[in-house]
């Protein structure tokens, strides 16, 4: 500290420092030196793809747990597009990316994991309810032609139950692969295609609002997809 004549006000010391050499990489190096290499835009589109749909995976999981127990709940739809969005601008951080193009895989992922947790989530209430229901038909059906037919043998009533099984809905066992393989069939057979669709759309409207509220907040703050 030092006192200016005259008075007792103290003035702080001015500290100097050494300014800080900048070295030029590349004439320090000589040939040697490589400019390091910017990332290629079909590499960070890639990312991109990929970060989307990591992101959307937590939703889409959580999606399907509460549908197995019936549970529905728009905000699950908005948490799996803002997983999207988020995880895709973290991926494509080191190469600038046209918005649309940002939008345009976000809107694909989300639209193909929310058809993809629709389809699960129905498939396995499917499951519970067919595999019960087979067992039983296959019992009651076997039981009415013995009872008609006594010497009919086990295995042409059993070929007999698969064809009309296999005829109607596409499969004999009921189980998850088939419910999911033969879903809109199935659907068609129930008279639940409408019920479906209408549900998807649904879906897709609360997936929308949490696409469009991120998208505002992310223009509003200039982040670069």
């Amino acid at each position: 500290m030092s006192r200016i004549a005259g008075s007792e006000t103290e003035v702080p010391a001015v500290r100097t420092t050494e300014e800080e050499e900048i070295v030029d990489l590349k004439k320090y190096f000589g040939e040697a030196y490589e400019e390091p290499l910017k990332e290629k835009k079909s590499v960070t589109l890639l990312k991109g793809f990929w970060g989307a749909l990591l992101g959307a995976l937590p939703g889409m999981i959580i999606w399907i747990v509460l549908g197995k127990f019936r549970i529905r709940s728009a905000i699950v739809g908005f948490f799996l597009a803002a997983g999207s969005v988020k995880s895709y601008s973290r991926f494509t951080r080191k190469n600038k990316i046209p918005v649309i193009v940002g939008v345009f895989i976000c809107t694909v992922i989300i639209a193909g994991t929310v058809y993809l947790a629709q389809r699960i989530t129905l498939s396995w209430l499917m499951t519970d309810s067919f595999e019960e229901t087979i067992k039983v038909m296959r019992l009651s059906v076997t039981q009415k032609i013995k009872e008609e037919h006594p010497d009919v043998p086990d295995h042409i009533i059993e070929n007999y139950i698969n064809y009309e099984l296999n005829r109607t809905y596409g499969f004999t066992r009921g189980d998850f692969s088939d419910c999911f393989i033969h879903f809109h069939r199935i659907l068609g057979k129930l008279n639940m295609t409408k019920a479906y669709y209408g549900d998807l759309i649904q879906s897709y409207i609360s997936a929308a609002l949490g696409t469009v509220s991120l998208m505002k907040s992310a223009v509003k703050k200039n982040v670069k997809f």
